[in-house]
Protein backbone atom coordinates (compact mmCIF):
# COMPACT_ATOMS: atom_id res chain seq x y z
CA UNK A 1 0.00 0.00 0.00
CA UNK A 2 2.85 2.31 0.73
CA UNK A 3 4.19 1.64 -2.77
CA UNK A 4 0.79 2.41 -4.24
CA UNK A 5 0.63 5.77 -2.52
CA UNK A 6 4.22 6.57 -3.42
CA UNK A 7 3.55 5.88 -7.10
CA UNK A 8 0.44 8.05 -7.06
CA UNK A 9 2.36 10.90 -5.48
CA UNK A 10 5.31 10.53 -7.84
CA UNK A 11 3.10 10.52 -10.92
CA UNK A 12 1.28 13.64 -9.80
CA UNK A 13 4.40 15.50 -8.73
CA UNK A 14 6.26 14.87 -11.97
CA UNK A 15 3.42 16.02 -14.23
CA UNK A 16 1.68 18.69 -12.21
CA UNK A 17 4.67 20.69 -10.99
CA UNK A 18 5.18 22.00 -14.53
CA UNK A 19 1.53 23.00 -14.88
CA UNK A 20 0.95 20.52 -17.72
CA UNK A 21 -1.64 18.42 -15.92
CA UNK A 22 -4.74 20.22 -14.65
CA UNK A 23 -6.41 17.15 -13.12
CA UNK A 24 -4.23 15.44 -10.53
CA UNK A 25 -6.02 12.56 -8.89
CA UNK A 26 -5.91 10.03 -6.12
CA UNK A 27 -8.73 7.64 -5.33
CA UNK A 28 -11.37 9.25 -3.11
CA UNK A 29 -9.32 12.41 -2.68
CA UNK A 30 -12.45 14.32 -1.62
CA UNK A 31 -12.97 11.89 1.27
CA UNK A 32 -9.30 11.98 2.23
CA UNK A 33 -9.39 15.79 2.18
CA UNK A 34 -12.39 15.73 4.54
CA UNK A 35 -10.64 13.23 6.83
CA UNK A 36 -7.70 15.64 7.09
CA UNK A 37 -9.89 18.70 7.57
CA UNK A 38 -12.13 17.05 10.19
CA UNK A 39 -9.43 15.25 12.16
CA UNK A 40 -9.57 15.96 15.91
CA UNK A 41 -12.62 18.16 15.33
CA UNK A 42 -15.87 17.16 16.96
CA UNK A 43 -18.11 18.67 14.26
CA UNK A 44 -16.73 17.12 11.10
CA UNK A 45 -15.92 13.83 12.82
CA UNK A 46 -19.53 13.60 14.02
CA UNK A 47 -20.92 13.98 10.51
CA UNK A 48 -18.22 11.86 8.83
CA UNK A 49 -18.63 9.27 11.55
CA UNK A 50 -17.26 6.13 9.90
CA UNK A 51 -13.54 6.72 10.22
CA UNK A 52 -11.45 5.06 7.53
CA UNK A 53 -8.07 6.62 8.38
CA UNK A 54 -5.27 6.25 10.93
CA UNK A 55 -2.97 9.02 12.14
CA UNK A 56 -0.02 9.07 14.50
CA UNK A 57 -0.87 11.40 17.37
CA UNK A 58 1.10 12.96 20.22
CA UNK A 59 -0.33 14.22 23.52
CA UNK A 60 2.29 16.34 25.33
CA UNK A 61 3.57 15.63 28.79
CA UNK A 62 1.61 17.46 31.48
CA UNK A 63 -1.75 17.83 29.69
CA UNK A 64 -4.68 17.34 32.07
CA UNK A 65 -6.76 14.24 31.33
CA UNK A 66 -9.76 12.94 33.26
CA UNK A 67 -11.29 9.68 34.45
CA UNK A 68 -14.62 9.25 36.22
CA UNK A 69 -15.22 6.31 38.54
CA UNK A 70 -16.73 5.17 41.82
CA UNK A 71 -13.25 4.55 43.23
CA UNK A 72 -11.08 7.05 45.16
CA UNK A 73 -7.82 5.14 44.56
CA UNK A 74 -5.69 5.81 41.47
CA UNK A 75 -6.29 3.60 38.46
CA UNK A 76 -3.67 1.28 37.04
CA UNK A 77 -3.65 -0.95 33.98
CA UNK A 78 -5.64 -0.29 30.82
CA UNK A 79 -8.42 2.29 31.12
CA UNK A 80 -10.12 5.26 29.45
CA UNK A 81 -9.28 8.95 29.71
CA UNK A 82 -11.35 11.96 28.66
CA UNK A 83 -10.07 15.31 27.44
CA UNK A 84 -12.95 17.22 29.04
CA UNK A 85 -13.94 16.84 32.72
CA UNK A 86 -17.65 16.93 31.81
CA UNK A 87 -17.09 13.79 29.78
CA UNK A 88 -15.54 11.95 32.72
CA UNK A 89 -18.01 13.35 35.27
CA UNK A 90 -20.75 11.26 33.69
CA UNK A 91 -19.00 8.29 35.31
CA UNK A 92 -17.97 9.88 38.59
CA UNK A 93 -20.78 7.94 40.25
CA UNK A 94 -21.36 5.93 43.38
CA UNK A 95 -20.81 2.20 43.15
CA UNK A 96 -24.30 1.91 44.69
CA UNK A 97 -25.97 3.40 41.64
CA UNK A 98 -26.94 1.45 38.56
CA UNK A 99 -24.52 1.51 35.66
CA UNK A 100 -24.74 2.95 32.20
CA UNK A 101 -26.22 0.60 29.66
CA UNK A 102 -28.87 -2.01 29.51
CA UNK A 103 -29.45 -5.43 28.10
CA UNK A 104 -30.70 -6.23 24.65
CA UNK A 105 -30.97 -8.90 22.01
CA UNK A 106 -28.11 -11.34 21.64
CA UNK A 107 -25.63 -11.20 18.81
CA UNK A 108 -26.56 -12.99 15.58
CA UNK A 109 -25.34 -16.57 15.37
CA UNK A 110 -22.52 -15.68 13.07
CA UNK A 111 -18.76 -15.50 13.24
CA UNK A 112 -17.04 -12.32 12.04
CA UNK A 113 -15.07 -14.15 9.37
CA UNK A 114 -17.87 -16.28 7.98
CA UNK A 115 -18.06 -14.11 4.88
CA UNK A 116 -16.58 -11.00 3.36
CA UNK A 117 -19.67 -8.90 3.97
CA UNK A 118 -19.53 -9.20 7.77
CA UNK A 119 -19.61 -5.97 9.75
CA UNK A 120 -20.26 -5.30 13.42
CA UNK A 121 -23.78 -6.53 14.23
CA UNK A 122 -26.48 -4.81 12.18
CA UNK A 123 -28.72 -3.72 15.00
CA UNK A 124 -29.35 -0.64 17.07
CA UNK A 125 -27.35 -0.92 20.28
CA UNK A 126 -28.58 0.86 23.38
CA UNK A 127 -26.21 -0.81 25.82
CA UNK A 128 -24.08 2.26 26.03
CA UNK A 129 -21.70 3.33 28.71
CA UNK A 130 -23.07 6.80 28.00
CA UNK A 131 -26.55 5.81 29.08
CA UNK A 132 -26.46 6.46 32.84
CA UNK A 133 -29.32 5.69 35.18
CA UNK A 134 -32.25 7.99 34.49
CA UNK A 135 -32.49 10.92 36.87
CA UNK A 136 -29.01 10.57 38.36
CA UNK A 137 -26.52 11.73 35.81
CA UNK A 138 -25.44 14.32 33.32
CA UNK A 139 -27.37 12.50 30.59
CA UNK A 140 -30.70 12.14 32.33
CA UNK A 141 -32.41 14.05 29.53
CA UNK A 142 -31.23 11.64 26.89
CA UNK A 143 -32.69 8.18 27.42
CA UNK A 144 -35.54 6.36 29.21
CA UNK A 145 -34.91 4.45 32.40
CA UNK A 146 -32.62 1.46 32.12
CA UNK A 147 -32.69 -1.75 34.13
CA UNK A 148 -29.97 -1.98 36.71
CA UNK A 149 -27.08 -4.40 36.84
CA UNK A 150 -25.65 -3.75 40.27
CA UNK A 151 -22.63 -5.94 39.73
CA UNK A 152 -21.28 -3.76 36.93
CA UNK A 153 -18.53 -1.42 38.14
CA UNK A 154 -19.13 2.23 37.27
CA UNK A 155 -16.27 3.93 35.59
CA UNK A 156 -15.40 5.82 32.45
CA UNK A 157 -15.46 2.45 30.66
CA UNK A 158 -19.00 1.39 31.60
CA UNK A 159 -17.55 -1.58 33.30
CA UNK A 160 -14.10 -1.27 34.77
CA UNK A 161 -11.97 -4.21 33.86
CA UNK A 162 -12.14 -7.09 36.30
CA UNK A 163 -8.58 -6.99 37.51
CA UNK A 164 -8.71 -3.25 38.16
CA UNK A 165 -11.85 -3.75 40.16
CA UNK A 166 -10.33 -6.55 42.17
CA UNK A 167 -7.39 -4.31 43.08
CA UNK A 168 -9.79 -1.85 44.67
CA UNK A 169 -12.34 -4.27 46.08
CA UNK A 170 -11.19 -3.97 49.68
CA UNK A 171 -11.17 -0.20 49.54
CA UNK A 172 -14.59 -0.20 47.91
CA UNK A 173 -16.05 -2.42 50.63
CA UNK A 174 -14.54 -0.20 53.31
CA UNK A 175 -16.19 2.85 51.76
CA UNK A 176 -19.51 1.03 51.45
CA UNK A 177 -19.45 -0.04 55.09
CA UNK A 178 -18.53 3.42 56.34
CA UNK A 179 -20.69 5.58 54.02
CA UNK A 180 -24.23 6.80 54.59
CA UNK A 181 -26.97 4.84 52.91
CA UNK A 182 -27.83 7.74 50.58
CA UNK A 183 -24.29 8.15 49.24
CA UNK A 184 -24.56 9.58 45.73
CA UNK A 185 -21.03 10.59 44.90
CA UNK A 186 -18.21 9.23 42.81
CA UNK A 187 -14.74 10.52 42.01
CA UNK A 188 -13.18 12.63 39.29
CA UNK A 189 -9.55 11.68 38.72
CA UNK A 190 -7.22 14.16 37.06
CA UNK A 191 -4.05 12.71 35.56
CA UNK A 192 -1.07 14.10 33.67
CA UNK A 193 1.17 12.15 31.29
CA UNK A 194 4.70 11.57 32.60
CA UNK A 195 5.97 11.84 29.03
CA UNK A 196 4.67 12.68 25.57
CA UNK A 197 2.11 9.99 24.76
CA UNK A 198 2.40 8.39 21.33
CA UNK A 199 -1.04 7.30 20.21
CA UNK A 200 -2.80 5.90 17.18
CA UNK A 201 -5.72 8.14 16.26
CA UNK A 202 -8.69 6.38 14.65
CA UNK A 203 -10.79 9.09 13.01
CA UNK A 204 -14.56 9.52 12.86
CA UNK A 205 -16.73 8.42 15.78
CA UNK A 206 -14.48 5.48 16.47
CA UNK A 207 -15.60 5.21 20.11
CA UNK A 208 -19.26 4.85 19.10
CA UNK A 209 -20.60 1.39 19.83
CA UNK A 210 -22.93 1.30 16.83
CA UNK A 211 -23.71 -0.90 13.85
CA UNK A 212 -23.20 1.87 11.29
CA UNK A 213 -19.52 1.35 10.56
CA UNK A 214 -17.99 3.32 13.42
CA UNK A 215 -16.17 0.18 14.62
CA UNK A 216 -15.04 -1.11 11.22
CA UNK A 217 -11.47 0.16 11.47
CA UNK A 218 -11.03 -1.56 14.83
CA UNK A 219 -13.04 -4.76 14.53
CA UNK A 220 -12.56 -5.58 10.85
CA UNK A 221 -9.11 -4.11 10.23
CA UNK A 222 -6.90 -3.69 13.30
CA UNK A 223 -8.36 -6.70 15.12
CA UNK A 224 -8.86 -8.70 11.95
CA UNK A 225 -7.40 -11.86 13.48
CA UNK A 226 -8.95 -11.31 16.94
CA UNK A 227 -12.30 -9.54 16.52
CA UNK A 228 -14.61 -9.14 19.53
CA UNK A 229 -16.47 -12.44 19.87
CA UNK A 230 -20.18 -12.61 19.31
CA UNK A 231 -22.20 -11.99 22.43
CA UNK A 232 -19.33 -10.02 23.98
CA UNK A 233 -21.68 -7.43 25.46
CA UNK A 234 -24.37 -9.77 26.74
CA UNK A 235 -22.99 -9.72 30.26
CA UNK A 236 -20.77 -7.64 32.54
CA UNK A 237 -17.12 -8.53 33.13
CA UNK A 238 -16.72 -11.27 35.72
CA UNK A 239 -15.21 -10.41 39.06
CA UNK A 240 -13.48 -13.77 39.06
CA UNK A 241 -11.94 -15.77 36.20
CA UNK A 242 -14.17 -18.41 34.66
CA UNK A 243 -13.43 -22.11 35.00
CA UNK A 244 -11.09 -22.07 32.03
CA UNK A 245 -9.07 -19.28 33.66
CA UNK A 246 -10.24 -16.57 31.26
CA UNK A 247 -12.47 -13.62 31.99
CA UNK A 248 -15.30 -13.11 29.57
CA UNK A 249 -15.12 -9.81 27.66
CA UNK A 250 -17.41 -7.11 28.94
CA UNK A 251 -18.68 -3.67 28.14
CA UNK A 252 -21.00 -2.58 25.33
CA UNK A 253 -20.31 -4.48 22.09
CA UNK A 254 -17.16 -6.02 23.55
CA UNK A 255 -15.54 -2.70 24.41
CA UNK A 256 -13.30 -4.05 27.16
CA UNK A 257 -12.14 -6.93 24.98
CA UNK A 258 -11.51 -4.45 22.15
CA UNK A 259 -9.33 -2.26 24.35
CA UNK A 260 -7.30 -5.16 25.68
CA UNK A 261 -6.68 -6.61 22.22
CA UNK A 262 -5.69 -3.24 20.78
CA UNK A 263 -3.17 -2.77 23.57
CA UNK A 264 -1.90 -6.29 23.05
CA UNK A 265 -1.38 -5.43 19.37
CA UNK A 266 0.49 -2.27 20.32
CA UNK A 267 2.79 -4.15 22.68
CA UNK A 268 3.57 -7.12 20.45
CA UNK A 269 3.18 -6.39 16.74
CA UNK A 270 4.11 -2.72 17.09
CA UNK A 271 6.93 -3.33 19.57
CA UNK A 272 5.53 -1.09 22.30
CA UNK A 273 5.78 2.01 20.12
CA UNK A 274 2.15 2.98 20.71
CA UNK A 275 0.95 3.94 24.22
CA UNK A 276 -2.75 3.91 23.44
CA UNK A 277 -5.56 4.77 21.06
CA UNK A 278 -7.26 8.10 20.47
CA UNK A 279 -10.97 7.98 19.61
CA UNK A 280 -14.11 10.12 19.64
CA UNK A 281 -17.76 9.92 20.65
CA UNK A 282 -19.44 12.55 22.87
CA UNK A 283 -15.96 13.92 23.47
CA UNK A 284 -12.47 12.75 22.60
CA UNK A 285 -10.99 9.97 24.68
CA UNK A 286 -7.89 7.82 25.00
CA UNK A 287 -7.65 4.11 25.60
CA UNK A 288 -4.38 4.21 27.54
CA UNK A 289 -2.70 0.85 27.83
CA UNK A 290 -0.91 1.51 31.14
CA UNK A 291 -2.09 4.16 33.58
CA UNK A 292 0.59 3.12 36.02
CA UNK A 293 3.45 3.50 33.55
CA UNK A 294 2.36 6.67 31.77
CA UNK A 295 0.39 8.86 34.22
CA UNK A 296 0.93 10.89 37.35
CA UNK A 297 -2.02 11.73 39.58
CA UNK A 298 -2.66 15.45 39.80
CA UNK A 299 -5.70 15.19 42.03
CA UNK A 300 -8.65 12.98 42.91
CA UNK A 301 -11.77 14.85 43.97
CA UNK A 302 -15.17 13.75 45.16
CA UNK A 303 -18.10 14.62 42.90
CA UNK A 304 -21.87 14.36 43.18
CA UNK A 305 -24.49 14.16 40.50
CA UNK A 306 -25.62 17.64 41.49
CA UNK A 307 -22.25 19.04 40.50
CA UNK A 308 -23.31 18.91 36.86
CA UNK A 309 -25.84 21.65 37.55
CA UNK A 310 -28.78 22.97 35.56
CA UNK A 311 -32.45 22.21 35.26
CA UNK A 312 -33.72 19.41 33.10
CA UNK A 313 -37.17 20.91 32.67
CA UNK A 314 -38.55 22.61 29.56
CA UNK A 315 -36.33 25.47 28.52
CA UNK A 316 -33.84 24.75 31.27
CA UNK A 317 -30.16 24.25 30.75
CA UNK A 318 -30.32 20.58 31.70
CA UNK A 319 -27.58 18.18 32.72
CA UNK A 320 -27.47 16.67 29.24
CA UNK A 321 -27.16 20.09 27.64
CA UNK A 322 -24.31 20.99 29.98
CA UNK A 323 -22.42 17.93 28.78
CA UNK A 324 -23.24 18.64 25.13
CA UNK A 325 -22.10 22.26 25.51
CA UNK A 326 -18.70 20.97 26.61
CA UNK A 327 -18.62 18.72 23.56
CA UNK A 328 -19.72 21.53 21.25
CA UNK A 329 -16.89 23.73 22.51
CA UNK A 330 -14.57 21.35 20.62
CA UNK A 331 -16.49 21.40 17.34
CA UNK A 332 -13.58 23.21 15.69
CA UNK A 333 -10.72 21.39 17.37
CA UNK A 334 -9.43 19.90 20.60
CA UNK A 335 -7.56 23.15 21.29
CA UNK A 336 -4.53 24.14 23.32
CA UNK A 337 -2.10 22.00 21.28
CA UNK A 338 -3.27 19.07 23.40
CA UNK A 339 -2.96 16.78 20.38
CA UNK A 340 -0.60 16.94 17.41
CA UNK A 341 -1.24 14.76 14.36
CA UNK A 342 1.21 13.69 11.69
CA UNK A 343 -0.31 14.48 8.28
CA UNK A 344 2.75 13.73 6.18
CA UNK A 345 2.48 10.07 7.03
CA UNK A 346 -0.99 8.73 7.59
CA UNK A 347 -2.91 5.93 5.96
CA UNK A 348 -6.48 5.57 4.80
CA UNK A 349 -8.69 2.84 3.42
CA UNK A 350 -10.00 5.49 1.02
CA UNK A 351 -6.63 5.41 -0.78
CA UNK A 352 -6.52 1.66 -1.33
CA UNK A 353 -8.36 0.15 -4.25
CA UNK A 354 -11.12 -2.21 -3.16
CA UNK A 355 -10.53 -1.67 0.57
CA UNK A 356 -13.93 -0.16 1.30
CA UNK A 357 -17.33 0.38 -0.20
CA UNK A 358 -20.32 2.66 0.33
CA UNK A 359 -23.58 1.20 1.59
CA UNK A 360 -27.12 2.21 0.63
CA UNK A 361 -26.92 5.22 2.95
CA UNK A 362 -23.64 6.28 1.31
CA UNK A 363 -21.70 5.44 4.47
CA UNK A 364 -18.19 4.02 3.92
CA UNK A 365 -17.71 0.48 5.17
CA UNK A 366 -14.50 -1.54 5.36
CA UNK A 367 -14.43 -4.68 3.23
CA UNK A 368 -13.59 -7.81 5.13
CA UNK A 369 -11.02 -8.95 2.56
CA UNK A 370 -8.02 -10.55 4.26
CA UNK A 371 -5.61 -9.85 1.39
CA UNK A 372 -6.38 -6.12 1.38
CA UNK A 373 -6.50 -5.87 5.16
CA UNK A 374 -3.13 -7.58 5.65
CA UNK A 375 -1.54 -5.12 3.22
CA UNK A 376 -3.09 -2.28 5.19
CA UNK A 377 -1.87 -3.71 8.49
CA UNK A 378 1.65 -3.95 7.08
CA UNK A 379 1.45 -0.28 6.08
CA UNK A 380 0.18 0.56 9.58
CA UNK A 381 3.12 -1.18 11.19
CA UNK A 382 5.58 0.58 8.87
CA UNK A 383 4.02 3.94 9.67
CA UNK A 384 4.33 3.30 13.41
CA UNK A 385 7.87 1.96 13.37
CA UNK A 386 9.48 4.39 10.95
CA UNK A 387 11.36 7.45 12.32
CA UNK A 388 9.28 10.62 12.72
CA UNK A 389 9.16 13.18 9.91
CA UNK A 390 11.89 15.78 10.32
CA UNK A 391 10.00 18.71 8.78
CA UNK A 392 6.28 17.92 9.03
CA UNK A 393 3.74 19.85 6.99
CA UNK A 394 0.43 20.78 8.58
CA UNK A 395 -1.89 19.70 5.80
CA UNK A 396 -4.94 20.42 7.94
CA UNK A 397 -3.93 24.08 8.01
CA UNK A 398 -3.67 24.05 4.20
CA UNK A 399 -7.08 22.36 3.92
CA UNK A 400 -8.47 25.01 6.28
CA UNK A 401 -7.36 27.78 3.94
CA UNK A 402 -9.06 26.11 1.00
CA UNK A 403 -12.31 25.62 2.93
CA UNK A 404 -12.45 29.08 4.46
CA UNK A 405 -11.80 30.75 1.09
CA UNK A 406 -14.30 28.81 -0.99
CA UNK A 407 -17.02 27.40 1.31
CA UNK A 408 -19.33 30.42 1.41
CA UNK A 409 -18.71 31.34 -2.23
CA UNK A 410 -19.50 27.85 -3.51
CA UNK A 411 -22.54 27.57 -1.25
CA UNK A 412 -23.86 30.90 -2.53
CA UNK A 413 -23.34 30.00 -6.19
CA UNK A 414 -24.88 26.54 -5.74
CA UNK A 415 -27.91 27.89 -3.87
CA UNK A 416 -29.65 29.16 -6.99
CA UNK A 417 -29.91 32.66 -5.55
CA UNK A 418 -27.77 34.00 -8.43
CA UNK A 419 -30.51 33.61 -11.01
CA UNK A 420 -28.96 34.81 -14.27
CA UNK A 421 -25.85 33.94 -16.26
CA UNK A 422 -24.41 37.46 -16.30
CA UNK A 423 -24.41 37.78 -12.50
CA UNK A 424 -23.18 34.21 -12.12
CA UNK A 425 -20.17 34.84 -14.35
CA UNK A 426 -19.47 38.12 -12.56
CA UNK A 427 -19.18 36.23 -9.25
CA UNK A 428 -16.86 33.68 -10.82
CA UNK A 429 -14.65 36.34 -12.41
CA UNK A 430 -14.12 37.93 -9.01
CA UNK A 431 -12.96 34.59 -7.63
CA UNK A 432 -10.60 33.83 -10.52
CA UNK A 433 -9.17 37.23 -11.50
CA UNK A 434 -6.09 37.02 -9.17
CA UNK A 435 -4.86 34.06 -11.25
CA UNK A 436 -5.46 35.50 -14.73
CA UNK A 437 -2.94 37.29 -16.91
CA UNK A 438 -5.33 39.32 -19.04
CA UNK A 439 -2.54 40.08 -21.52
CA UNK A 440 -1.82 36.41 -22.13
CA UNK A 441 -4.76 34.13 -21.31
CA UNK A 442 -3.90 30.48 -20.59
CA UNK A 443 -6.59 28.45 -18.87
CA UNK A 444 -4.23 25.64 -17.86
CA UNK A 445 -1.83 28.02 -16.12
CA UNK A 446 -4.70 29.92 -14.51
CA UNK A 447 -6.04 26.74 -12.92
CA UNK A 448 -2.53 25.78 -11.83
CA UNK A 449 -1.95 29.17 -10.15
CA UNK A 450 -5.33 28.97 -8.45
CA UNK A 451 -4.80 25.42 -7.18
CA UNK A 452 -1.27 26.01 -5.89
CA UNK A 453 -2.07 29.27 -4.08
CA UNK A 454 -1.90 27.46 -0.74
CA UNK A 455 -0.39 24.13 -1.76
CA UNK A 456 3.41 23.99 -2.08
CA UNK A 457 5.01 22.27 -5.02
CA UNK A 458 5.02 18.51 -4.66
CA UNK A 459 7.97 16.17 -4.92
CA UNK A 460 8.41 12.46 -5.41
CA UNK A 461 8.19 11.99 -1.64
CA UNK A 462 4.85 13.80 -1.27
CA UNK A 463 2.30 11.66 0.50
CA UNK A 464 -1.40 11.00 0.20
CA UNK A 465 -2.33 14.12 2.17
CA UNK A 466 -0.44 16.40 -0.20
CA UNK A 467 -1.84 14.73 -3.30
CA UNK A 468 -5.41 14.76 -2.01
CA UNK A 469 -5.38 18.40 -0.89
CA UNK A 470 -3.92 19.46 -4.23
CA UNK A 471 -6.45 17.37 -6.12
CA UNK A 472 -9.35 18.99 -4.27
CA UNK A 473 -7.94 22.49 -4.83
CA UNK A 474 -7.44 21.74 -8.52
CA UNK A 475 -10.96 20.34 -8.89
CA UNK A 476 -12.39 23.49 -7.33
CA UNK A 477 -10.39 25.79 -9.59
CA UNK A 478 -11.01 23.83 -12.79
CA UNK A 479 -14.76 23.54 -12.10
CA UNK A 480 -15.12 27.24 -11.39
CA UNK A 481 -13.10 28.06 -14.50
CA UNK A 482 -15.30 25.80 -16.64
CA UNK A 483 -18.46 27.27 -15.10
CA UNK A 484 -17.19 30.75 -16.02
CA UNK A 485 -17.15 29.63 -19.66
CA UNK A 486 -20.63 28.08 -19.59
CA UNK A 487 -23.04 29.14 -22.30
CA UNK A 488 -26.17 28.89 -20.13
CA UNK A 489 -27.10 29.66 -16.55
CA UNK A 490 -28.26 26.06 -16.04
CA UNK A 491 -24.91 24.69 -17.16
CA UNK A 492 -22.99 26.98 -14.81
CA UNK A 493 -25.33 26.17 -11.90
CA UNK A 494 -25.21 22.41 -12.52
CA UNK A 495 -21.41 22.40 -12.50
CA UNK A 496 -21.26 24.35 -9.26
CA UNK A 497 -23.87 22.19 -7.55
CA UNK A 498 -22.05 19.02 -8.64
CA UNK A 499 -18.84 20.45 -7.17
CA UNK A 500 -20.56 21.18 -3.86
CA UNK A 501 -22.01 17.68 -3.74
CA UNK A 502 -18.61 16.11 -4.48
CA UNK A 503 -16.81 18.18 -1.85
CA UNK A 504 -19.43 17.43 0.85
CA UNK A 505 -17.80 19.77 3.37
CA UNK A 506 -19.22 19.41 6.90
CA UNK A 507 -19.17 23.18 7.36
CA UNK A 508 -22.21 23.43 5.10
CA UNK A 509 -24.35 21.75 7.75
CA UNK A 510 -23.40 24.11 10.59
CA UNK A 511 -26.24 26.06 12.18
CA UNK A 512 -26.23 29.80 11.81
CA UNK A 513 -27.73 32.07 14.41
CA UNK A 514 -28.09 29.85 17.49
CA UNK A 515 -28.89 31.71 20.68
CA UNK A 516 -26.48 32.04 23.56
CA UNK A 517 -28.41 29.37 25.46
CA UNK A 518 -28.46 26.97 22.50
CA UNK A 519 -26.11 24.57 20.79
CA UNK A 520 -26.04 23.41 17.20
CA UNK A 521 -27.05 19.79 17.68
CA UNK A 522 -25.56 17.12 15.44
CA UNK A 523 -26.04 13.43 16.29
CA UNK A 524 -23.12 12.01 18.24
CA UNK A 525 -23.36 8.53 19.64
CA UNK A 526 -25.41 7.63 21.60
CA UNK A 527 -28.05 10.21 20.68
CA UNK A 528 -29.63 11.85 17.69
CA UNK A 529 -31.66 10.81 14.67
CA UNK A 530 -30.93 10.58 10.96
CA UNK A 531 -32.96 13.71 10.22
CA UNK A 532 -30.72 15.66 12.58
CA UNK A 533 -27.69 14.24 10.81
CA UNK A 534 -29.01 15.68 7.56
CA UNK A 535 -30.17 18.94 9.14
CA UNK A 536 -28.42 19.83 12.42
CA UNK A 537 -30.35 22.47 14.34
CA UNK A 538 -30.19 24.78 17.33
CA UNK A 539 -31.54 23.32 20.57
CA UNK A 540 -31.73 24.59 24.13
CA UNK A 541 -32.70 21.32 25.83
CA UNK A 542 -31.84 17.70 25.17
CA UNK A 543 -35.54 16.76 25.34
CA UNK A 544 -35.85 18.33 21.88
CA UNK A 545 -33.70 15.74 20.14
CA UNK A 546 -34.54 12.35 18.66
CA UNK A 547 -33.96 9.40 20.97
CA UNK A 548 -31.28 6.83 20.33
CA UNK A 549 -28.48 7.09 17.81
CA UNK A 550 -30.15 7.18 14.43
CA UNK A 551 -32.85 5.10 16.06
CA UNK A 552 -35.31 7.82 15.05
CA UNK A 553 -37.57 7.13 18.02
CA UNK A 554 -38.85 10.67 17.88
CA UNK A 555 -38.05 13.77 19.93
CA UNK A 556 -38.76 14.26 23.60
CA UNK A 557 -41.98 15.80 24.92
CA UNK A 558 -40.69 19.38 24.69
CA UNK A 559 -39.69 19.24 21.04
CA UNK A 560 -40.35 22.44 19.16
CA UNK A 561 -41.89 21.79 15.75
CA UNK A 562 -40.01 24.68 14.18
CA UNK A 563 -36.22 24.65 14.10
CA UNK A 564 -34.53 27.46 16.00
CA UNK A 565 -31.80 27.65 13.38
CA UNK A 566 -32.45 31.26 12.54
CA UNK A 567 -30.31 31.56 9.44
CA UNK A 568 -30.22 28.13 7.87
CA UNK A 569 -28.49 28.45 4.52
CA UNK A 570 -28.46 24.77 3.67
Amino acid sequence: MRNLWASLSLGLASTYASGKDTKPSVQNSNHIFNAIHSSMRQWGSSLIHNGMSLFLATVPKGVELYHGTSEPARINGTEWLAFEPEHALVFARSHRGPPPGRGGPPEPERHPHDDEAWHPPERFDERSRYMPWHGDSACDDLEPRHPRHDDRPLTHTAGQRARARMQHEQQRLFIEENSPEDQSYGYLHTYQPKKDLRLLYIDGQSAAKSDKGTLDMQDIVLLHDNPPPKGADDHPPLREPSKDGHRRPGGPMGEVYRAEKLCELAQTEWQGQIDGFLRMELGFEIILCSFERDLDVKRITRATSQDMGGSSGPGGNGNGLNYYQAVASRFDGIGGHRVTLSYDNFISLFAAEGAMTFNEKKLPRARNDSNIIRTFLTATKEMILQPPTTDPKDWQAVADMVVTKYADRIQYLASGDVDNLKSFKAELRQLLRPFIDYGNRNTTLEIHRCATQYVPELSSSSGVAAVSVLNVATTICSTLSNAAEASTHKEALDRTQSLKSWLAWPIWKRCRGCGYNEVCFVPIWPMGGEQEHEHPRCVSNMSEISRGYWGDRGPGPHHRSKSSNKNDLR
